[in-house]
């Protein structure tokens, strides 16, 4: 193993960061027009961001990251996605995966896929459907041949590896995850024509003939770890990287939609001062019972939103500390956490809708800061994977012990 790499500010708190993020919201405000066109954040934004630290929330101190904590990378995503959703959404989806690798991977992979330089990773996700194998692994020597294709690949105009499912040649029940460094594969420039988070940098992603080592895969199984013996608590201590992917897989996405929903109560405000009612007495719609309705509805929803997702994240670290003291981190408690998210997903969508309809047609327009903040909201809504009610028997099935990895619980 080579020798520690400090990160670039050894000192920096997870309170800093996130006053970085907050300094860095009229940046993202003004890009966030040219990002929905570009399909992605520009690169004087990357930098700003690359500077700031974010990219290195979930790697390990070892090898350049800071290791901060979930609440910390939420507030941070938040703060940014309350700018702009879509360019809140390829940020965390990009920085994220740091922790699979680092939870996940072997030691002498993980040194492989940091890098002596250690640090800066940026890596997108994409898991295709287990009906449509369009990804596939052929073995060859020490390591195996990628070639495919993966859609929504959120995080990838900037990214430095490629993390994603693939089927290996001739046995279609073995899924892998594979890490694909830069230089083997390209980004399809085939995102935006889509209603909303048009500047997530989901394009497409394809492999035409990599060769990856062993040390790049990993059995797809190996993301639902049971015990406190991942490769990432031996290896680096830190509980962090001793929990469960389903416990997290929802709070990375929920983080643009508590944006977009605070967005959309700022916005809100912004014309209900401005602007007067079109029926009934003549007064400033701030003034008027039913805009204060709407405002203080969509506010309470919009706050519980953010303080669910902020309490996801504690208990995550606690299950995760748990995990490594006796107490484990099953399937039940991390289904749990993605059902709350799901919950989180549910509020930032009503307290959207009725700051939409409430905001008349002329912040409907193309333009309107209200049309893009609800086109964002409206295009996570119908994400196959995060349909709460699709997702509850799984809870349902953890918790009655009718999976056989999951005890019963009384």
């Amino acid at each position: 193993m080579v020798d520690t790499v400090s990160p670039p500010e050894p000192d920096l708190s997870q309170a800093e960061m996130v006053e970085r993020a907050k300094a860095l919201a009229s940046a993202v405000r003004e890009e966030a027009p040219a990002a929905e066109q570009r399909g992605y954040y520009s690169e004087a934004l990357h930098e700003k961001f690359r500077a700031a630290g974010f990219y290195r929330i979930f790697v390990p101190r070892r090898f350049g990251g800071y290791a901060f904590d979930f609440p910390t990378f939420y507030r941070v995503m938040v703060e940014i996605a309350t700018a702009d959703p879509g360019i809140g959404w390829c940020l965390a989806l990009g920085s994220s995966h740091a922790l699979h690798i680092a939870s996940y991977f072997e030691p002498a992979s993980q040194e492989q896929i940091f890098g002596p330089g250690g640090g800066h990773f940026i890596a997108p996700g994409s898991v295709p459907h287990r009906a449509r194998p369009q990804a596939v692994a052929t073995p060859d020597g020490d390591g195996y041949r990628i070639r495919g294709k993966w859609p929504y690949a959120s995080g990838s105009p900037y990214s430095t590896h490629f993390l994603g499912s693939a089927y290996v040649e001739g046995a279609p029940d073995r899924r892998l995850m594979i890490v694909v460094p830069r230089d083997g594969y390209e980004v399809l420039d085939d995102w935006g024509a889509i209603l909303g988070l048009k500047g997530s940098g989901s394009n497409s992603i394809r492999v035409e003939d990599a060769w990856i080592p062993a040390d790049f895969v990993l059995p797809l199984e190996r993301f639902r770890p049971s015990g406190a013996d991942t490769p990432g608590w031996r290896l680096h201590r830190n509980p962090l990287y001793a929990g469960q992917f389903m416990g997290y897989a929802g709070g990375s996405l929920a983080c643009s939609q508590v944006g977009a929903a605070k967005a959309m109560l700022a916005e809100y405000e912004r014309i209900i001062r401005g602007s007067r009612t079109y029926y009934g007495a003549d007064l400033p719609k701030i003034e008027h019972p039913d805009f204060q309705r709407v405002f203080g509805l969509g506010m309470s929803m919009t706050l519980s939103a953010e303080a669910l997702l902020m309490h996801t994240g504690r208990v995550y670290m606690e299950y995760a500390e748990g995990e490594v003291s006796g107490d484990p981190f099953t399937t039940l408690k991390a289904n749990q956490l993605m059902g709350i998210h799901h919950q989180v997903h549910r509020l930032c969508w009503e307290a959207g809708l009725e700051f939409f309809r409430a905001a008349s047609s002329s912040n409907a327009l193309d333009g309107q800061p209200m049309q893009r903040f609800f086109r964002d909201l409206a295009t996570f809504r119908n994400n196959a994977t995060h349909q709460a009610d699709f997702f509850a028997p799984q809870i349902a099935q953890a918790y009655f012990g009718f999976d056989d990895d999951v005890p019963v619980q009384s």
